[in-house]
């Protein structure tokens, strides 16, 4: 039984991290197209909630999102973390509404990065020994000793 739980629960893992990290890569697929010579400007708002469509099956309160703008050997500005949702579980304010990259960081070729880190709990908790009984499935904020925090980041450079 314990190995049956255990071999859902990796796939699990692998499902959850899986689609953390394709969500991030299209949250910055869209932040690179929307720069300053783009008609519409992407902002902190738009990419979270880019994030949160492309992540199906992820728990947005949960989500916590940051932004880095600037070279990769050293970032100019980073900012976050931001909860991805429209309410918060894990303490984090919401995803600002203006512009992300500031301007003069938004110009073609100039490097982004969104990184992001979503806690997973597994089922597998119950058979430790020490622990409670049963699983607490309320909201976890990545914070806790025993959650562990699935973390994705993708970087790219602004294309317009």
């Amino acid at each position: 039984m314990f190995m049956l739980i255990s071999i859902f629960e990796m796939a699990r893992g692998m499902w959850t991290y899986h689609t953390l990290a394709y969500a991030v890569k299209e949250g910055t697929r869209y932040a690179v197209v929307h720069g300053q010579n783009s008609s519409s400007h992407a902002t902190y708002q738009s990419i979270c909630n880019r994030i949160v469509s492309a992540g199906t099956g992820l728990i947005s309160q949960d989500l916590a999102v940051s932004f880095t703008s600037g070279s990769f050997t050293s970032a100019s500005s980073a900012t976050g973390p931001y909860c991805a949702g429209s309410s918060c579980a894990n303490g984090f304010s919401t995803c600002p509404t203006t512009s992300w990259p500031p301007s003069g960081e938004d110009h073609p070729g100039q490097y982004i990065t969104v990184s992001a880190y979503y806690p997973f709990v597994s089922a597998l908790s119950m058979f430790w020994p020490g622990k409670t009984k049963g699983l607490n499935f309320k909201m976890l904020t990545c914070t806790g000793g025993s959650t562990v925090c699935l973390p994705a980041a993708s970087s790219d450079a602004m294309q317009y």
